[in-house]
């Protein structure tokens, strides 16, 4: 079945052109419009769960692989059931459950992107950071902990700078210039400042669509054209200046003539190419510092945020003024999928319980304006917040504020005040799912924004697919951090190289890795050689290493998180060190001298000797100092010597093997 036509199932029984500050609150439809999906690990394997209730239809459940267009059935659940268990260990798949009444109408859709022990690839891609150029100077330290940030993050950074007076056209020349020049290409755009805001569509009454938030003509006058950051990540469409000529908006940065410089579309002309994100703190007059020391806080709380030293209750709470819509749906859509059905709470406060306790994600929606929302509070609220104000990721509707370049806006007060992803979430609705099994925030921006018939998008004025959707903050963020290793160091001695770091109190293990800077490459450091480049240990050997040259080398703390989508491996930044590693052995006496067990408690055995021949073998530690020595040792005829541990020593060592004119040393644990 292809599931694509969930676009065109007529779920929700209201009229949409409604405007969102004037509605009459009755029953809660987001609530019951969405079937909440959770799932847990049990056996190996993945279940998934929604709440149970007394239903007349049934479930249907589908699946498809990441990245594929189409669904497949996998079960029908009844009306009375509320879990569904897979036969088979999966890593990771997406879920579509359908609720389906008894005449056969859809009732309701959830979508849940869930793993078990799943692990992401340590490369994200490339990423271009388009900085105003007035923080060159200023913020000169946060770019450049950023960009190493980013790059320990596993991402290629490309960096450009643009002035706030540059025209939008030379702006995105610029991008797609270095986005076609890089290999790998780039895939996500994450602005920083107040670079030139693109501004495109005709939402009016006689326009292509009425405005998102379904404020016509003589209702708010909210008409013209919206900002579009979009247009800088789409290289393939075509934006045209020369046919759409609006001016009731209020706002005179609205109205859009031909020729102006504004764009006629309303829908992107193409796919959009780039995962998008922008933290712009231009003209915020409700915080008393100017934008260069809002956006310098932002970047120095993500940094924190990134090094696990900044953490959130993972719990999830939905603050609904519009109770008679379904704006809300994309929070109940989404948080469980975050933090489990059980940890997500429709009856908090949106400000008064951030304040006094810490939240992973929030929602709040009310009649709005472009710098406050009924139910829910004004930008003076989030300024007289800061610092106390513990959210990481929030999503906020209401009429005007999801226009985010304008003066103290809402959803840019929540960045100011502390948050570092914000989203007009429920116009359209959002799908950030994938977050809980590690992918970033840029990812969910994009498929929401290209989502014309993918999933199903709320139905509201004509909202999905525009031109204004935006992600303000990084979009390269990721829901959990993991704190990283500290202090690695590396050495290179007899033929290996040889690391050692302190212990991240987060990790349940360590992946050692490899960097090729010159190719933009990150392999497990023995992948060449087949073996395991993970421990438990706060030491490593890369016996693998075969070639005399300067190498980087990088590790990660990684832990099993758990989240309402099952489990992945999460891994931490990387920490590097430099090695300039010198090889005297061959691959080919390497790859036939072996010592088993390793790690080695009273007896160990050295394979692969030459037979019938004396061998002197020399216990060292890392720092090259003797441990022991047994000398005039003969292996037997299959060129096997067994050695018995006669010495006290634990932890990492080095066995150097004389035989004849050759020596060869090799990486042994001991345990006492």
């Amino acid at each position: 079945m292809n599931m694509k036509m969930n676009y065109y199932f007529k779920l929700f029984a209201f009229v949409t052109t409604l405007f969102i500050s004037q509605l009459e609150l009755f029953a809660q439809i987001a609530k019951t419009q969405v079937v909440q999906l959770q799932a847990s690990i049990v056996n190996d394997k993945i279940t998934l769960q929604w709440p149970k209730e007394s239903y007349s239809g049934k479930f249907i459940v589908y699946s498809r692989n990441f990245g594929e267009s189409n669904y497949v059935k996998l079960a029908e659940v009844a009306g009375n059931l509320n879990n569904y268990n897979e036969s088979s260990s999966i890593q990771a798949k997406e879920y579509l459950v359908s609720k389906i009444s008894s005449t056969g109408s859809t009732d309701a859709l959830g979508y849940i992107y869930a793993g078990n022990k799943f692990q992401a690839p340590i490369q994200k891609g490339g990423v271009v950071l388009l900085i105003d150029s007035s923080y060159i100077k200023a913020l000169s330290n946060e770019i450049n902990t950023l960009k190493q940030d980013l790059i320990n993050s596993g991402w290629n950074v490309h960096v450009l700078f643009a002035g706030r007076n540059e025209n939008v056209k030379a702006v995105k020349s610029r991008i797609q210039k270095m986005v076609d020049s890089k290999n790998p290409r780039p895939k996500t755009l994450y602005i920083i400042g107040h670079v030139p805001v693109p501004y495109s569509g005709f939402f009016s009454t006689i326009g292509d669509r009425p405005p998102p938030d379904g404020h016509v003509e003589g209702s708010g006058n909210h008409t013209g054209a919206w900002p579009a950051d979009c247009y800088y990540g789409d290289f393939e469409g075509i934006w045209s200046d020369n046919s759409v000529n609006c001016t009731t908006g209020s706002s005179t940065r609205h109205h859009n003539v031909p020729k102006d410089g504004k764009f006629d579309q309303s829908i992107p002309p193409g796919k959009i190419e780039l995962e998008i994100g922008r933290l712009d703190m231009f003209d915020m007059s409700a915080f008393s510092n100017n934008d260069t020391q809002l956006t310098r806080e932002n970047l120095n709380r993500v940094h924190q945020f990134r090094m696990g030293e900044i953490t959130f209750v993972k719990r999830a709470l939905i603050d609904n003024n519009f109770t008679g819509l379904n704006l809300a749906s994309t929070g109940y859509q989404n948080f469980p999928c975050f933090v489990g059905l059980d940890s997500v709470s429709d009856t908090k406060d949106y400000f008064s319980s951030q304040n006094t306790g810490s939240y992973l994600w929030s929602y709040g929606c009310g009649a709005g304006s472009y710098n406050s929302c009924n139910g829910i509070g004004t930008s003076n609220d989030f300024s007289s917040s800061k610092g106390k104000f513990a959210n990481a990721f929030t999503m906020l509707a209401g009429s005007f504020f999801g226009d985010y370049d304008s003066k103290n806006n809402l959803m840019r007060s929540a960045l100011a005040s502390g948050s570092f992803n914000v989203c007009w979430g429920g116009i359209p609705k959002w799908y950030l799912h994938h977050m809980a099994l590690g992918l970033n925030s840029g990812y969910g921006a994009k498929l929401t924004i290209n989502n014309d018939a993918e999933y199903f998008n709320g139905a509201f004025n004509g909202s999905w697919n525009g031109v204004f959707i935006e992600l303000l903050g990084d979009p390269t963020l990721t829901m959990n951090h993991v704190k990283p290793p500290t202090n690695l160091t590396a050495q290179s001695l007899n033929g290996n190289v040889f690391l050692k770091w302190n212990k991240s109190p987060d990790a349940e293990s360590y992946n050692i890795y490899r960097i090729d800077t010159s190719k933009n490459t990150i392999t497990l450091a023995r992948a060449s050689c087949g073996v395991n480049s993970n421990t438990t240990d706060t030491f490593f050997t890369d016996d693998c290493n075969w070639s005399t040259g300067k190498y980087t080398y990088a590790v990660t703390a990684a832990k099993l998180e758990t989240t309402g989508s099952g489990t992945y491996i999460n891994q931490s930044m990387l920490v590097n060190t430099e090695v300039q590693h010198i090889n005297g052995l061959n691959n080919h006496e390497k790859s036939h001298i072996s010592i088993t067990p390793n790690p080695i408690e009273n007896q160990f055995s050295i394979h692969g000797l030459q037979s019938n021949q004396n061998t002197n073998i020399e216990i060292l530690n890392l720092s090259g100092q003797s441990i022991f020595v047994f000398e005039g040792q003969k292996s037997d005829g299959q060129g096997k010597l067994m050695i018995d541990k006669n010495f006290k020593f634990n932890g990492l060592a080095i066995i150097k093997l004389q035989q004849n004119s050759q020596t060869i040393s090799l990486p042994v644990v001991f345990n006492n």
